[in-house]
C-alpha cells in the first residue's frame, strides 16, 4: 500500500499544479477507492464533500482522460454533440462528470439512461449535424483502416467508439430530495454502472487526514 501511495503522490504533482489548487491526502481508504474508480475507468461500457468528483478527476487525469464537468439546461445539448463526436469519432477518452445538481430534469436523465445502454441519444444529430457527423465518422473509421460506407455502418461503429471510450460518473448523495423517483425511472443508472459507496471516514482515516496536515507544523513553537 505504500508503494501504491508514493506512485500516487508522484503522479499527483502535476495534477495539483494543473488542476487543484488544494492538497489531496491519499489516506488508506481513499487509495481504496482510487483503485476502484480506476478499475472502472478501464471497462468498456460501464454524501456531499466526501470527495467523489475530486477523486474521479483525479484518476480520470492519470489515467489520460478529459474531464467534462460543467452543464447548464441551454448549453448541455452542445456540450453533449461536442462529447460523444470527440469520442466517438477522434477515438478520445472522455470522462463525463454529474452530480444531483446536474440532473435537469426527467428528460435528461431519460437521454443518459440510453446513453449508458445503446451509446447513443436518439435525435441528438439531426439534419446537417448527422450528415457532418457521418463525414467525420468516414475520416475517424479510415484512420482506423476500415472502409465503411453506409450511414448504418458508419452509425454502428459510432456508438461502438463512445461505448469504448466514453465513461459517465453520477456523483450523488443519496439524501438529495426526488433522487430514489428520479433514479427508479433509469434502470441504467443501476444496470449500467458501478456502485462506489462513499459512507462515513474512520477515525484511522481522519488521523491520517489531521497527521498530514500537522506533521510539519512546530506545534511546540511560541512566539
Amino acid at each position: 500500500q505504500e508503494e501504491l501511495r508514493d506512485y500516487v503522490q508522484a503522479r499527483l504533482k502535476v495534477f495539483y499544479e494543473e488542476e487543484l489548487d488544494f492538497l489531496l491526502v491519499l489516506f488508506n481508504e481513499v487509495l481504496d477507492h482510487v483503485l476502484r474508480i480506476d478499475r472502472i475507468f478501464k471497462q468498456h461500457q460501464s454524501l456531499s464533500g466526501a470527495g467523489k468528483t475530486i477523486l474521479s478527476r483525479s484518476v480520470a487525469w492519470i489515467n489520460g482522460l478529459h474531464v467534462h464537468n460543467k452543464y447548464t439546461p441551454d448549453g448541455f445539448d452542445d456540450n453533449l454533440h461536442t462529447v460523444l463526436r470527440r469520442s466517438g469519432c477522434r477515438n478520445e477518452k472522455i470522462l463525463f462528470i454529474m452530480d444531483e445538481s446536474n440532473v435537469l430534469d426527467s428528460g435528461f436523465l431519460e437521454r443518459m439512461n440510453r446513453l449508458l445502454v445503446d451509446g447513443e441519444v436518439p435525435g441528438l444529430f439531426k439534419a446537417d449535424k448527422f450528415t457532418t457527423l457521418m463525414t467525420q465518422c468516414k475520416e475517424g473509421s479510415q484512420k482506423e483502416g476500415l472502409m465503411l460506407h453506409s450511414s448504418e455502418e458508419l452509425y454502428k461503429w459510432f456508438t461502438h467508439q463512445i461505448m469504448r471510450n466514453l465513461h459517465v460518473v453520477f456523483t450523488m448523495n443519496p439524501s438529495s430530495e426526488g433522487l430514489k423517483d428520479k433514479a427508479a425511472t433509469s434502470p441504467a443508472l443501476f444496470n449500467c454502472c458501478v456502485l462506489n459507496w462513499f459512507g462515513d471516514w474512520s477515525t484511522d482515516a481522519l488521523y491520517q487526514v489531521g497527521y498530514e496536515f500537522t506533521n510539519k507544523v512546530d506545534l511546540y513553537k511560541s512566539d
